[in-house]
């Protein structure tokens, strides 16, 4: 293979990295919308069922953004390749640049309506740089 064929090669392998970034956040967005819409028509339920359908939700979240972090770190050593071997690869957005605003996960819930459920690791905040899982 020619360099100009690695090229093109990585530029599309970088495209599709970045689609697949905007599709798991989206699916990230839509989880944490439905989880809150069930947290909201459950307050106050004691039953065990939907306390354990809200931490699946939340381990489920928490596995879609490892994945994304994944993404995230192959976009980003896809580039530094493309970068040592010569080839230019445009920037992504960075994380920050992109997101609006923090998620109901990333808020936390207040502990009165939480009633009946075990904390979780999962609503805690995680260092930066380390992947969620």
């Amino acid at each position: 293979m020619s360099l100009p064929d690695v090229a093109a090669a990585l530029r599309d392998l970088h495209v599709s990295v970045y689609r697949q970034q905007e599709m798991a956040k989206a699916v990230i967005h839509d989880a944490e919308k439905v989880r809150a819409e069930f947290r909201a028509l459950t307050v106050g339920a004691a039953n065990p069922l939907v306390n354990r359908a809200l931490g699946n939700y939340a381990r489920g979240i928490v596995k879609l953004r490892a994945g994304a972090w994944l993404l995230a770190q192959a976009g980003g050593s896809l580039t530094e390749y493309a970068r040592v071997i010569g080839v230019h690869l445009p920037q992504q957005p960075a994380d920050g640049e992109r997101k609006a605003g923090q998620s109901p996960d990333e808020r936390g819930d207040k502990p009165d309506r939480r009633r009946n459920q075990r904390p979780s690791s999962f609503d805690q905040p995680r260092p930066a740089g380390k992947p969620p899982c």
